[in-house]
């Protein structure tokens, strides 16, 4: 067969660019030992599909997820499918999971130009359109001081709604998951994270709970979004409850690349 990969812009992944592009390239060779062909592209070229089998990406740019859709619409396979990254974004996303009834912390979707909540603190403010690009589109406050100034300051960056969650005492746990057919999770260490903000939770106290549940829950939010290969937090609490804060497309496997590569390739050439 014939495949395109698809890197992701630096900009859509902040911190990360050389680990989503390890395993675009770890995919790649799994594909080549199948006997595909891949041709691996940057987000900003043309997609080229006339002789094109299958299309792998990490692609959240409109007007690529919008030549997606359109040769997903002829017949071509493509991973993630373009409605499901698009259902990625915080304010789609965190609606069909409840929706859904996936377990996550109490939010609310507020204007930038609104007043702070009264109480409730501690809270995160997260902006509520697409995904988060610099340590500013998450900030944590503690009293509603904190919360009027940034949503003061989201309204000065030109971000009209943000979506404000209940801050969640637990465990943080990171996710990684194939369409059912794989998934694995671990405990992050608080110092190594994208923007510092694992610290808030501190290190893990290991709080049991029920693994199959959590990979069931994980993958029912997944089926609902749209996205076969997948990547999340979830936090879990000291009585073994637990909530997805976070759910994204392709995320970079980076505790359990080369595993994840073998396990997306089939996925892939043997259209699973």
């Amino acid at each position: 067969m014939n495949i395109i990969a698809i890197a992701r812009n630096p900009i859509n992944s902040p911190g990360m660019e050389d680990r989503d592009r390890a395993i675009l390239h770890a995919v790649a060779r799994e594909l080549e030992l199948l006997g595909d062909n891949v041709n691996i592209i940057d987000e900003n070229e043309t997609i080229e599909s006339k002789n094109c089998d299958a299309i792998y990406h990490m692609s959240r740019n409109n007007f690529t997820l919008l030549k997606l859709q359109e040769v997903e619409e002829k017949g071509c396979n493509v991973i993630n499918k373009a409605q499901g990254v698009r259902n990625c974004s915080r304010k789609e996303c965190v609606e069909l999971m409840r929706i859904n009834n996936i377990p996550q912390p109490p939010f609310s979707i507020i204007s930038t130009e609104d007043y702070a909540p009264t109480n409730g603190y501690p809270l995160w403010f997260k902006k509520a359109d697409g995904w988060s690009c610099c340590p500013q589109d998450v900030c944590f406050a503690t009293s509603q001081e904190e919360g009027t100034n940034i949503l003061s300051t989201f309204h000065e960056r030109g971000i009209n709604e943000v979506i404000c969650t209940q801050h969640i005492d637990g465990d943080l746990i990171k996710f990684y998951g194939v369409k059912e057919t794989f998934f694995h999770w671990y405990y992050p260490a608080p110092e190594n994270g994208k923007f510092g903000l694992e610290k808030i939770n501190g290190r893990a106290k290991q709080h049991s709970f029920n693994c199959e549940q959590l990979k069931e829950t994980a993958n029912e939010a997944a089926r609902a979004i749209g996205i076969d290969i997948y990547g999340g937090d979830a936090i879990v609490t000291p009585n073994g409850d637990f909530h997805i804060i976070d759910l994204n497309d392709f995320p970079s496997f980076s505790s359990c690349r080369e595993e994840a590569a073998k396990v997306i390739s089939k996925l892939i050439h043997y259209k699973l």
